[in-house]
């Protein structure tokens, strides 16, 4: 069907514009000489007219972002000429599926790659442009959490789990020789090291935390989820990405699908009944997202002013939504499970640690024995 662009009156924002009843939004802009346009069409949702232009511009963001990137990625001349941005982007674009873990990537490649190498050609990038990288991380990030310096955590995403696998296209496709050696430095591998410190007493906070979530949540079956979701020893890259369709209340399971996980493996994990009870309680049409914005109906932002009345509620103001993940680990532990069991329940699936357990990692009955113990040690304490 054609768009009438004379229907489109309403200037919205530079390419942006919308019909006189705010319901289609029509965005139209150039990147060198090829034009890019998209009709987005919010005439059956039930959202006032400031939600609409909320989620036309956000819509509109992320089409440029993603037709840039395309663009670049179709155009770009795979020889040695070409620069570290261009290779990234084909990277992004032939070789990463459209996750949350590649945006997460691409984020991480605009805030500490892009401006000290992008403009380099990838050719002419040496190991001591990558230290000078991860000595400027060492010593001041981008958020208050991180100004006197990035975690090792952070600084392997940047590095390993990010620029490596560039270099490591670019050298695939031949347009370099070699791959310059990136790794933490010594100093930031003991600080690694150190950070993975048992928790002290965390069966009594494992229970703790549950009988506040029950608590807090009890008239709020979406959090209640979020958080049990949580302390059950799901990431929150895992939990905000979950839709109902990788839910089977039939069979008491749910699914972590591959490209919502670091693995990139299908996980399937015993779904507990508390958590169970929560869902089926949600007031939802129980399609696409199961945890979404209840303005935008799209991923949900890491939910703060919840974990804050959480960390008041318990005493833990150490608390973040990986730390749940900590705790639980810590409290199965102080009850005698196995390594190889805790390994598998939290989606791990190195051989090494899970050898003994099976071949590979059965996440779903390392699920069972995980949720029988956290009901234990819930209920004990």
């Amino acid at each position: 069907m054609a768009i009438n662009k004379d229907d489109f009156s309403e200037k919205i924002d530079i390419g942006l514009k919308a019909n006189k009843s705010h319901t289609q939004f029509y965005v139209r802009f150039k990147i060198e000489t090829k034009e890019y346009s998209k009709l987005f069409d919010y005439s059956d949702k039930n959202w006032d007219k400031r939600t609409r232009i909320t989620k036309a511009k956000t819509d509109a963001i992320i089409f440029k972002e993603l037709s840039k990137t395309k663009h670049f990625a179709q155009t770009a001349i795979f020889d040695e000429t070409c620069t570290l941005d261009q290779i990234a982007e084909a990277y992004f674009t032939n070789e990463c599926s459209k996750t949350p873990w590649r945006q997460e990537k691409q984020d991480a490649y605009r805030l500490y790659l892009q401006k000290p190498l992008g403009k380099k050609k990838i050719k002419d990038i040496r190991l001591h442009d990558i230290n000078l990288v991860r000595t400027s991380m060492e010593q001041k990030g981008y958020t208050k959490q991180t100004i006197n310096g990035c975690s090792p955590r952070t600084i392997k995403k940047i590095l390993l789990q990010t620029l490596k696998p560039i270099m490591q296209y670019a050298y695939d496709n031949k347009v370099i020789d070699s791959i310059p050696k990136i790794e933490l430095s010594k100093h930031h591998s003991k600080l690694n090291k150190a950070k993975k410190k048992k928790v002290h007493d965390a069966g009594i906070k494992l229970a703790t935390l549950y009988k506040a979530i029950m608590h807090l949540y009890y008239d709020n079956p979406l959090y209640r989820a979020l958080f049990l979701f949580a302390l059950y020893g799901r990431r929150w890259g895992e939990i905000k990405t979950l839709e109902w369709r990788d839910i089977n209340f039939q069979k008491q399971l749910y699914i972590i699908r591959a490209e919502n996980n670091k693995i990139g493996e299908e996980q399937i994990f015993e779904l507990p009944q508390p958590i169970e009870e929560a869902l089926l309680d949600i007031m939802d049409n129980k399609k696409e997202l199961v945890f979404k914005s209840p303005i935008t109906g799209q991923i949900l932002s890491t939910p703060k002013k919840q974990l804050t009345k959480i960390k008041e509620l318990t005493d833990i103001p150490e608390l973040t939504m990986h730390y749940f993940r900590h705790i639980l680990v810590s409290a199965m532990g102080e009850v005698g499970t196995a390594a190889t069991i805790l390994s598998a329940s939290l989606g791990h699936t190195n051989l090494n640690t899970v050898h003994q357990f099976y071949l590979s990692a059965n996440h779903e009955k390392a699920s069972q024995i995980t949720n029988q113990t956290i009901q234990e040690i819930t209920h004990a304490k």
